[in-house]
């Protein structure tokens, strides 16, 4: 067949296509074959015509348009049109170096992967939402997110499985947000107790308000086989933001949570233990209370409050442990922090602001980072300054005080490099009382992030 013949062929089939409304008879089934063997309509559609004498309108539009959408501009997400069905898949890789001043401490500083996650996660008939999420950092595979969720209720939504428990603004923020490499020496209590655990949730929220409560078990791959019962306990968190837009915030909250240990049946009640590592790799704790015996009971409480106007933000918890135990005194620790944060390029918190789970989130560029287009990123600096009091009674886990600095450089929704530096202002008790090189510790971490 002629390049001519096979043009006006294929003209000819094209036009059957757009008007989808002849009968499919031996010469239309020809030029039906034709197209699609050069896939310029789908089986569906052929199956459709050959079945069918005749369409209309809406049957065109609907055949002629697909019902799916992909996107990749953060991880790949595939979606119905309606919503109702969703998949995405992403994750996360934070490299990190850091520096522990004095090398007399036995610190250990260099390079790491702090972490590395993949993850899916979708939306299945609407209401029922999943994750999985694992993290592949330190050579090993950990579980961190195994979840399924409900949301076709009214009044609360129900989520069950493996997540993270409801305490405290800093713990509930994802690594991928906060505007520090790590945590507050604070958020230890909260890393002890109140990580990520099996358990039943609950969220509601309102206009300006939020609640999330839960039940929980013991950790994926936490459980030991010496033991008789997991641990158990359940945690509150209330929100209020009164003010939230664009630009401003006021965000108001506490929380609660009960823990009750282990239990062992060769030793009793497990130990509990709070302390705080000066960097994720460098095995170095200037405060530690040690295994804390005979623990029957803890109960956390906190308060927390945000304030946001324009590039400015400013935010701030107290925490409080009352470790309750068998024939011994009972125990009080106490620690908090306050932080703050200035936006050089004047994108505000406040925009990622998500009253559901009263978190910030990852501060947004107005401009990406590009050579060509001249755009710089988000450019940001943040302080902080926090402490941790872990002496009380015959616990002598030291009292330390801190202060971080940082500049973060927000290239785009995706990329982002950070710089932190961060000076031991005291330390009282504990095994580094009186130590020198421990009360004028200089610390130095950066981080290049990519979520995906």
């Amino acid at each position: 067949m002629s390049k001519h013949l096979k043009r006006r062929v294929t003209t000819c089939a094209l036009g059957l296509t757009a008007l989808m409304s002849q009968s499919a008879g031996a010469t239309d089934k020809e030029l039906l074959d034709i197209l699609l063997a050069n896939q310029k309509i789908s089986k569906a559609q052929y199956d459709y015509l050959m079945d069918k004498e005749k369409m209309s309108e809406a049957d065109k539009k609907e055949l002629a348009s697909s019902d799916v959408e992909v996107s990749l501009k953060k991880g790949l997400k595939i979606q119905t049109k309606d919503g109702d069905m969703k998949f995405q898949v992403g994750g996360r890789l934070h490299a990190q170096a850091a520096y522990n001043g004095d090398n007399t401490l036995g610190a250990n500083d260099g390079t790491e992967i702090r972490r590395g996650r993949l993850f899916v996660k979708g939306v299945l008939f609407k209401d029922f939402n999943f994750k999985a999420q694992y993290d592949f950092a330190d050579n090993k595979v950990g579980v961190k997110d195994l979840f399924v969720s409900y949301s076709g209720l009214d009044w609360f939504d129900i989520t069950v499985g493996h997540q993270k428990q409801t305490y405290s603004l800093q713990l509930m923020m994802s690594s991928n947000d906060m505007p520090f490499v790590e945590r507050s020496i604070d958020n230890a209590f909260a890393e002890a107790l109140t990580d990520r655990a099996i358990g039943v949730r609950f969220d509601s929220e309102g206009d300006i308000w939020s609640v999330q409560t839960g039940f929980y078990g013991g950790s994926v791959g936490a459980s030991d086989k010496s033991t008789d019962d997991e641990g158990w306990g359940y945690t509150a968190r209330g929100i209020l933001a009164p003010i939230h837009t664009e630009n401003q915030l006021v965000h108001l909250g506490g929380a609660v949570a009960y823990r009750v240990p282990d239990d062992q049946a060769d030793v009793g009640d497990s130990p509990v233990r709070f302390r705080s590592e000066t960097t994720h790799m460098s095995n170095l704790y200037l405060v530690d209370t040690g295994e804390i015996e005979g623990v029957s009971n803890i109960v956390l409480a906190s308060a927390e409050g945000a304030f946001v106007h324009g590039p400015f933000s400013l935010v701030g918890e107290y925490h409080h442990a009352f470790v309750n135990r068998d024939g011994n005194s009972d125990l009080d620790f106490n620690g908090w922090h306050v932080e703050s944060t200035w936006s050089l390029t004047g994108e505000s918190r406040a925009a990622s602001y998500e009253l559901k789970y009263g978190v910030l989130k990852y501060l947004k560029p107005a401009k990406s980072f590009s050579l060509k287009n001249g755009g710089i990123g988000a450019w940001e600096l943040a302080a902080r300054i926090a402490e941790i009091d872990l002496n009380d009674g015959p616990i002598d886990g030291g009292k330390e005080l801190a202060f971080t600095g940082g500049i973060n450089w927000y290239l785009n929704n995706n990329v982002r490099v950070m710089a932190d530096y961060s000076k031991v202002l005291d330390l009282e008790g504990g095994k580094y009382d009186g130590n020198s090189a421990a009360e004028d510790l200089d610390i130095v971490e950066l981080r290049t992030q990519l979520t995906f």
